[in-house]
């Protein structure tokens, strides 16, 4: 075996017939045969500790391309890369933002026009031969949905009925003339309602004084106290005090709140519009969303089953407000009144049957679904009236609804500070559910929409229907279905749903006196059933992300057991905390050439890959900042299985076991990889003319590892840490002689090498491509052998005196 690789090695029938005969030429074929055979290693054992034969053989051309190109990201920047524009001044800026809002051409002028009254636009493509008819059915059928779903969700909020009737008229108008969705619908909406109501509710057990204005138009103030029955209202005017109990808080208290609550909500929405802050709601993911809002369902669903059971309980709110609201029903559960529970129970299977085994199973046939929770509204008001439940079986109504519009006034602002931080919830959940709302239906029906604008109508909106005695609106999922279901094509849908409103408003209103409140509670537990739907797809979310599953479960119960506030925000903490575990899960991982497809793949993911000689090619699949830099330094000593200070740490203690081990022949000598090597304890000497060279040469031979390339394509950002951690590990890997690239570079992340001063010492170590940092190594490596190569060959004698390494290879006692 032996004889036959020196032979391969040297090209001759018996390597011994090169002694001293045919020395020069032979030594011309051995040159050629190193760079046209594949390379073998030999190792003779001399001392009896070593294998006697090992044979290795690497063929490189095929990690190669045909014409290797090694270009660097330097040079591909210099030659194609466009010069950065100069930063401008904050003088430069300034002046041209002036000059920009200070010019009025006509041409600004529309585009202004365009952008702050969307409806422009539209209205003047609107086609009024085919489009009319189709708005004027949509809005007829929207508004009628309107009717019942106002009164119920105004309830919701602890105010009159009335006030959902107001809400689907003055906002409406308001979005019609500044929104940019053409499909949604605007008006009341569960979750808004729901903490609209909570916040009213925060005002019962306060010691407050209320100026509020009742109906003989004479100031009177309203007086809570928090040990016992709230005081009466003290009228200038010298009218009787009136008793009023804790459980209850006059109308007029109660608008009053929301008012100020709808123009500080409405004030919020525009300012975010103004500064761009469109973007916010995208850092509350869809998981958090879905939680919050069938959370919310939970606390709607609550709070109506003392109408529906007939009960009359204290109303609890603050932390566990569904824990002390279910304590209450079951205390009170043997005072249910049965007609509210069987006039409920009735509704809930009216709806239920034709909402779900109608209007959804024949969608198809039908022009527009059928208007079951107007015709329960209607059923519902008629059998009270004739059969005069209020007063036999004490069942709860609406009561007195006014007719007409309500005179405009301007809100009060009441105890702001009491309600701070609802302001900001509520404008972020108003525009959420309604964004999200609006970039569906603009997708489906392939148009375009502005987060921004639409953030100015909403504020708009609500700050427009605070001057009539509303509270904050959005967008409904169902109402804004059955509008694109019934063909409506534009904003101008809203406007006929509004006319059907203000009709109702201003003549049939005040019908509705007689309808049981457990009418409207029964059309709002339907209409929860979307949002308890929602928990169907928590085995989807679970198997396409843990993370998302978790923000689920945690944003649901705290909404469930906390209270809403509290679940959004802890549910909005845990979202944030959720990423910075995820940019702590970080995996390095080795890539491997798939040589049919030329590309770089994980060998644990695909097969047919291979692995370059002497080289780790790694990506990194995050960020490199500063909180998983030590991470990712960790991880790359894992993949490439060298840790530096490790192999420092065992190179110097073998130096002080054998100082002159450099100095001394070793115990193995090698013969191959174009060179002749003495080894000991890992060091290389290269013997020349027979000699021991004195100069040890770092050739990488201290590990099998030569070169590191790391994959960039997916480092989206970098900061001065990350920067630093790059700098690190080129600086470790480079004390022992292994080489680091970069590849791929991102023109973020080099901007910021280039800042951090990182390029002025690595500059040339950074490739355009991956393939081109591996083009690169096989070179080095190429240049390495052919340096070894020389200082291990003699020079040419064309004598035939044999020299000492011709001795050496023929002294009988070292073979």
């Amino acid at each position: 075996m032996w004889s036959d690789a020196m032979n391969d090695l040297f090209g001759g029938s018996d390597y011994g017939d090169l002694f001293p005969a045919c020395r020069n030429s032979r030594r011309r074929r051995f040159e050629a045969n190193l760079t046209s055979y594949p390379t073998y290693r030999v190792i003779m054992d001399m001392d009896g500790t070593t294998p006697p034969v090992e044979l290795t053989s690497v063929d490189a051309s095929k990690f190669q391309e045909e014409k290797p190109k090694t270009q660097k990201t330097a040079d591909y920047r210099n030659s194609y890369r466009l010069p950065n524009n100069p930063p401008e001044s904050l003088t430069d800026l300034i002046r041209k933002e002036a000059s920009s809002c200070c010019s009025c051409t006509p041409e600004r002028r529309r585009k202004c026009l365009e952008k702050l009254f969307p409806v422009y636009r539209i209205m003047k493509k609107y086609n009024w031969k085919t489009d009319l008819p189709n708005d004027v059915i949509a809005g007829l059928t929207v508004g009628i949905m309107q009717l019942p779903q106002g009164m119920a969700y105004a309830m919701l909020a602890e105010l009159p009925p009335v006030i959902g009737l107001y809400m689907s008229f003055f906002p409406v108008l308001i979005y019609f003339l500044l929104g940019t969705s053409r499909h949604i619908s605007m008006g009341t909406v569960a979750v808004v309602s729901l903490l609209v109501g909570s916040v009213i509710a925060r005002f019962y057990d306060l010691d407050i004084v209320y100026d509020i204005v009742v109906g003989d138009g004479n100031s009177s103030f309203y007086n809570g106290t928090g040990t016992g029955n709230l005081s009466a209202f003290i009228v200038p005017s010298g009218m009787p005090l009136q008793s009023v109990t804790k459980s209850r808080l006059p109308d007029d208290v109660k608008i009053a709140i929301a008012t100020s609550l709808s123009l500080l909500v409405g004030i919020v929405q525009i300012l975010m519009g103004i500064c761009h802050l469109g973007f916010v709601t995208t850092y509350m993911s869809d998981a958090l969303i879905s939680g919050f809002t069938t959370g919310c369902a939970v606390h709607v669903f609550t709070s109506q089953v003392k109408y529906i059971f007939g009960l009359k309980i204290p109303r609890s709110d603050g932390m566990f407000q569904i824990i002390k609201t279910y304590i209450y029903i079951f205390e009170y559960i043997s005072q249910t009144n049965y007609m509210p529970f069987v006039i409920s129970v009735i509704c809930i299977t009216i709806l239920y049957v034709v909402k779900v085994y109608v209007n959804q199973k024949y969608k198809s046939k039908l022009k527009i679904p059928i208007p079951i929770e107007l015709i329960v509204v209607i059923l519902g008001t008629v059998a009270s009236y004739f059969a005069n439940l209020a007063e036999t079986h004490q069942v709860k109504v609406v009561g007195k609804v006014p007719a007409g519009l309500p005179t405009p006034s301007i809100p009060t602002m009441v105890h702001i500070d009491m309600y701070i931080i609802d302001i900001f919830i509520i404008a972020i959940i108003a525009f959420a559910q309604s964004v999200s709302l609006a970039a569906l239906m603009a997708k489906k029906h392939s148009y375009s929409f502005d987060a921004n604008q639409e953030l100015i109508a909403y504020g708009a909106g609500s700050v427009f229907g605070s001057f009539f005695s509303c509270f904050p609106f959005a967008g409904s999922v169902s109402r804004s279905s059955v509008q694109e279901s019934a063909g409506g094509k534009t904003q101008l849908t809203s406007v006929f749903s509004a006319i059907l409103v203000l009709v109702v408003i201003l003549v049939i209103g005040p019908l509705f006196e007689p309808l049981p409140s457990c009418v409207l509670s029964s059309i709002i537990v339907v209409a929860l059933r979307s949002m308890f739907l929602q928990v169907q797809e928590l085995p989807k979310i679970w198997r396409i992300s843990r993370f998302d599953f978790l923000i689920w479960i945690v944003t649901f119960l705290c909404v469930v057991i906390l209270h809403v506030d509290y679940g959004l925000l802890i549910g909005i903490v845990f979202s944030f905390f959720t990423v910075v575990i995820r940019s702590q899960k970080i995996k390095v991982v080795n890539l491997e050439k798939i040589l049919e497809e030329d590309r770089y793949e994980n060998p644990a993911k695909y097969y047919k890959t291979e692995a370059h000689p002497g080289m780790k090619i790694i990506n990194f699949n995050s960020p490199l900042y500063y909180a998983n830099g030590d991470i990712f330094v960790s991880q790359v000593y894992r993949v490439t299985g060298l840790t530096p200070e490790k192999v420092r740490k065992q190179l110097k203690k073998d130096s002080i076991k054998d100082p002159l081990a450099t100095n001394r022949l070793g115990t193995v000598l090698l013969i191959g990889d174009s060179n002749l090597e003495l080894h000991h304890n890992g060091k290389a000497g290269v013997v020349s003319n027979g000699k021991l060279s004195s100069t040890v040469l770092n050739l990488g031979l201290s590990s099998p590892l030569q070169h590191i390339i790391i994959d960039c394509s997916q480092i989206t950002f970098i900061d001065s840490v990350g920067a630093k951690i790059l700098k690190q590990i080129f600086e470790e890997y480079g004390s022992i002689d292994v080489d680091v690239f970069l590849a791929e570079v991102s023109d973020n992340v080099w901007d910021v090498l280039q800042a951090s001063g990182f390029l002025d010492k690595y500059q040339d170590c950074i490739y355009v491509s991956v393939q081109d940092a591996v083009n690169s190594a096989f070179r080095l490596i190429e240049e390495r052998q052919l340096l070894k190569k020389k200082l291990l060959l003699p020079q040419n004698n064309d004598h035939d005196e044999p020299n000492e390494s011709d001795k050496l290879l023929t002294d009988q006692a070292v073979i």
